[in-house]
């Protein structure tokens, strides 16, 4: 069962420039007969030395779930052509258990900014983990015991970058606006 996509959401698909008819079948399948209520669509190159590493994220709520896919580039090795991976999570409003924003505002220190400068949006539900391990050491300088290793989790779902310099302030705007409409969403959801 696929949904058909709303004209604005195939368009910002298509001035992301990174594969939209994939993004649109990945989604439009995951969707599974539901309706969209709101997006966001960013698009991401980076750069590493002679390589162009692209990668696409969109962010789609309908009124239960909050759908976020990926395409990237699948670089080509010697027995396959070049690829790209769509990999789509299908999250129930409920199980997300946290959401943050960060909030960077450029200030000459006279005044207080009225834009923000760029955001990250964090989400989490407990999908994946990041694990963060050292070795272990005691206050003994002079010691020789192995005494194991010791370390951190955190939760590592999702953390999403938009930039006013690198994507424009509409960019921001368009990311607040997702991440107001979310946050009533889940609210509602876990009402």
């Amino acid at each position: 069962m696929t949904t058909a996509l709303p004209d604005d959401l195939l368009r910002a698909l298509e001035t992301a420039g990174y594969f939209p008819q994939t993004a649109a079948q990945s989604l439009a399948r995951s969707l599974r007969g539901t309706e969209p209520v709101a997006y966001l669509v960013r698009p991401e190159t980076t750069f590493d030395g002679p390589e162009v590493r692209r990668h696409l994220t969109v962010l789609v709520l309908t009124g239960t779930h909050l759908l976020i896919t990926h395409l990237d580039d699948d670089p080509a090795d010697a027995l396959n052509p070049s690829q790209v991976v769509s990999t789509t999570e299908r999250i129930r409003l409920q199980r997300i258990t946290a959401t943050g924003l960060s909030q960077v505002f450029d200030t000459d220190g006279q005044r207080s900014p009225a834009q923000e400068a760029e955001i990250t949006l964090g989400m989490t539900w407990d999908g994946t983990r990041r694990v963060d391990v050292e070795r272990a050491v005691c206050e003994d300088p002079g010691c020789q015991v192995d005494h194991g290793y010791t370390g951190t989790t955190s939760p590592s779902d999702l953390a999403l970058r938009v930039s006013a310099l690198a994507d424009g302030a509409g960019a921001v705007d368009e990311a607040l606006a997702f991440h107001d409409v979310l946050l009533d969403a889940i609210d509602a959801a876990t009402a």
